[in-house]
């Protein structure tokens, strides 16, 4: 895995920066609006050979992969530059790819500066106008009839037609009566439109990355004003009200960025589902520029939509970049097409030499290939419908064969029973529970814990528990949660008081999953009550086989097994203590980064979530039709699929952040948040229009989807709340102030 850009990348990436930053001012974009035109810029562009960055190296052009152009368009969308950059880029393209004389000649031009080529988004209907990007300030206009590709050659400027985005757009009649231009034929034949095509959903993807960094930076600007803000004597940015809408945004924006990443990675992979992703990453962006961009105005109060202030342009341009192919949900519906319909691919365009590398490498692949052999011959049907109907994922014969086997705890040094294999084989193995429908819940549990006695326990506590829990034989439980804090676990009333050597300890703890299988427990305890909040807790590992434990199940709506556990005059030896006395905060950061940084856990989730879904639209009938012939249900599995490939993205993104010891403290939260949120969303979603027939319990992928709708929502509870996690990310991603006290 890798997701470095190169040297000549962040070469080109700086150069961009700079000139956008530089000549796409406020000012600028403000004097720019009543033509949607900056001369000045685009001339600066056309200098460093901007327009020609896709041509070929054969046609006189740059060359650049689709990553670097993805990397311009970024910096054009943050700085709302004033120029059809994509669009003249993409026409370019065109006339590179498909040569010839007139090509030639006008490609020349194009690089000179003296003319400017755009491209009209649809094939032309007789006599009908429609709109085209860039058309106001270009010479000519290239078209698609068929199979042929022609030139609109244009005798004047068509001029702009006043538009909410203040874009150079021009509304023109490209076929039949009335037509402008004079005609001027490129080339024709299927290779010619299939040339067309590509350039079209490549202008997808651009676009996808303009609106997403468009719509980042509008988050951005209104994060920094919630700094500045004060109501009620407070920072604005401290309501949780302000913070958390905008963390769900900048959650998604950040996903479409991921999307267009991944969109590219897998062009290059030839992945058979490539040409699904590029309506589907447009898409996405475009809703979730809707929604950021409002949500950032909102921030100013009236400021925002005041024509003085900026936040209003950043929602205009993006609403306009949105609906130039005409409703976003008609891309949704070709994603959707793509998938379901192998006739329905599409041509896509080449993505150069791509470095990045989501892939998790040829030794994970060979490690899951394995697990998935064992699982073959070792999980009943019996065994993972157990696990998914209680939610434990425990049987410990399994367990027992799976760490000796090497798959229970890949990453841990060799010595307490794992294998030291990288955090991507780690998420390949447990992929492969997802897919043999084997939970990772317990193993989850115990590679938390675990890791915290390494890093925490004493040399006797580690002899002890390590190689017993690296064999399968030991099984850990979290005793945070109390009845009177929930969350806030630095709240815990539960006491440990000093007793020679030892610590009683008395309290209470709820929710504690996995207690009735448990022999350890994390235990957060209040070791000085004079202290304050955050500075009096202490942690320990808990053994649980002793007098003074009980259990007692909580059955939850999921139908999970979760538990109340009571401690009364519990004695522990100093040697399971974790960390310094009353040190707990520096442990307890340690455990709760662990348990919020993997997406794999709901990824699991979703992608079952899509498998049976699918399993049902096909196999289901719908007024006498199968359902995946349905255009709710399609645009439903689309929607979802979406999430799959969003998470996927944003939890390989994470594990190469934290592999590479540049960890950015909001990836985990957003993963979390992304992932929970999701499947509570998308399998309501499909709830809803398999009704009535979902709300039956059984055994079926109907009966799943209808099981996963209920024990969602746990998942947005667990590890952190959403609100929990929502401040993480307005603090993190945004630098807002922080909301909790």
């Amino acid at each position: 895995m890798n997701l470095n850009l190169t040297e000549d990348q962040n070469l080109l990436l700086d150069v961009f920066t700079k000139i956008f930053t530089n000549e796409s001012t406020l000012e600028r974009v403000r004097a720019a609006e009543a033509a949607g035109f900056d001369g000045a810029l685009w001339t600066t562009l056309v200098e460093v050979g901007a327009p020609l960055l896709r041509v070929p190296e054969s046609a006189g052009g740059a060359g650049v992969g689709l990553l670097e152009a993805a990397l311009v368009a970024e910096q054009a969308g943050r700085n709302l530059a004033s120029v059809p950059l994509v669009e003249a880029m993409l026409a370019a393209k065109i006339l590179g790819e498909l040569g010839g004389e007139t090509a030639t000649a006008w490609l020349e031009r194009v690089g000179s500066g003296t003319a400017m080529v755009t491209l009209a988004l649809q094939e032309p209907v007789q006599g009908e106008p429609q709109l085209v990007p860039g058309a106001a300030v270009a010479d000519a206009i290239l078209v698609l009839e068929g199979d042929r590709v022609s030139l609109r050659v244009l005798a004047a400027k068509l001029g702009v037609v006043t538009n909410m985005g203040a874009l150079p757009l021009a509304e023109a009649v490209l076929g039949g009566a009335g037509a402008v231009g004079a005609v001027c034929v490129i080339a024709e034949g299927a290779d010619a439109r299939a040339v067309f095509l590509a350039a079209i959903e490549e202008w997808k993807l651009l676009t996808a990355a303009t609106l997403a960094a468009m719509a980042r930076k509008s988050l951005e600007d209104a994060a920094a004003y919630s700094c500045e803000r004060i109501a009620f004597d407070r920072q604005i940015g401290g309501y949780q009200g302000l913070a958390h809408p905008l963390a769900d945004a900048v959650t998604d924006v950040d996903g479409a960025r991921q999307l267009v990443w991944w969109t590219i990675w897998s062009l290059a992979q030839g992945k058979p589902d490539a040409a699904a992703l590029f309506p589907m990453a447009y898409w996405w962006a475009t809703q979730a520029a809707g929604v950021a961009t409002v949500r950032a105005m909102r921030v100013f109060g009236g400021y925002g939509v005041s024509m003085e202030y900026p936040a209003q342009i950043y929602y205009r341009r993006s609403r306009a970049l949105s609906m130039l192919l005409g409703d976003p949900k008609d891309e949704l519906r070709r994603s959707a097409d793509r998938l379901f319909n192998a006739a329905a691919a599409a041509p896509l365009p080449d993505a150069g030499d791509v470095q990045i590398d989501f892939s998790l490498g040829e030794a994970a692949e060979a490690y899951a290939a394995s697990a998935r052999t064992f699982f073959a011959e070792n999980l009943t049907t019996e065994l993972g419908e157990f696990a998914y109907r209680t939610g434990d994922g425990y049987d410990p014969a399994l367990h027992r064969k799976l760490a000796k086997a090497g798959f229970m705890f890949p990453d841990w040094p060799k010595e307490y029973g794992g294998g030291a294999r990288n955090p991507a084989e780690k998420s390949a193995l447990f992929r492969v529970y997802g897919d043999s429908n084997w939970w990772i819940t317990v193993p989850n549990t115990n590679d938390m814990v675990a890791k915290m006695i390494m890093h925490f326990g004493t040399d006797a506590a580690k002899q002890e528990i390590l190689p017993r829990a690296g064999a399968g034989e030991v099984n850990f439980s979290l005793g945070y949660s109390e009845p009177s804090c929930g969350s806030d676990i630095f709240a815990a009333k539960t006491k440990a008081v000093k007793d020679g050597d030892d610590w009683i300890i008395n309290g209470q703890k709820m929710f504690t999953s996995q207690g009735h299988l448990a022999q350890y427990a994390l235990m957060a305890a209040r070791t000085d009550p004079a202290a304050p909040k955050h500075a009096g807790i202490t942690l320990f590992i808990l053994p649980l086989d002793q007098p003074g434990y009980e259990c007692t199940e909580v059955k939850t709506l999921g139908g999970e097994r979760t538990n109340v556990t009571f401690y009364s005059d519990m004695r522990v030896p100093d040697k399971y203590r974790l960390g310094e006395v009353n040190g707990g905060a520096k442990v307890l950061a340690a455990a709760l980064l662990l348990e919020q940084s993997g997406g794999d856990f709901f990824l699991i989730v979703l992608n079952r979530l899509y498998r049976d879904g699918c399993a049902w639209a096909k196999s289901a009938m719908r007024k006498g039709r199968p359902a995946i012939e349905n255009d709710d249900v399609r645009l439903a599995l689309a929607k979802l699929r979406a999430h799959v490939d969003i998470l996927d993205a944003m939890t390989r993104w994470a594990m190469w952040s934290n592999a590479g010891k540049r960890p950015q403290r909001y990836l985990g939260p957003m993963t979390k948040l992304f992932g929970s949120e999701g499947v509570v969303r998308c399998a309501s979603e499909l709830m809803e229009l398999a009704g009535p027939e979902s709300l039956l319990q059984r055994s079926t992928p109907l009966g799943w989807i209808e099981q996963e709708c209920r024990k969602g929502i746990a998942g947005t509870i667990y590890a952190g709340t959403s609100e929990i996690q929502r401040s993480i990310i307005a603090e993190t991603a945004l630098g807002m102030p922080r909301t909790r006290s």
